[in-house]
């Protein structure tokens, strides 16, 4: 995950990517984590939840307030490291 201004970038406990807004995902009962659809790697009567991740983001209060959404996802470290807020 990066980090940038109190929010992370989260990315697919499966195949690592970072989400971007309109992939499809999966949150699981166990654990509530979100990954791709593609990707998911449980049986289908774990899948808590389905959507786009800009869906599951916005209508989850936890994942709202902590994660990054957007089309194109911050993964260069150098980028993340640059718009970090001095504290």
């Amino acid at each position: 995950m990066f980090y940038v201004e109190g929010k992370v970038q989260p990315h697919c406990e499966f195949c690592r990517k970072p989400f971007k807004k309109n992939d499809l995902v999966y949150t699981d009962t166990m654990f509530t984590q979100i990954q791709h659809a593609k990707c998911f790697i449980y049986k289908p009567e774990f899948i808590k939840d389905k959507g786009t991740y800009e869906e599951i983001v916005n209508k989850y209060t936890e994942y709202k307030k902590s994660f990054i959404v957007s089309e194109k996802p911050i993964t260069e470290l150098m980028v993340v490291s640059s718009l970090r807020k001095e504290k």
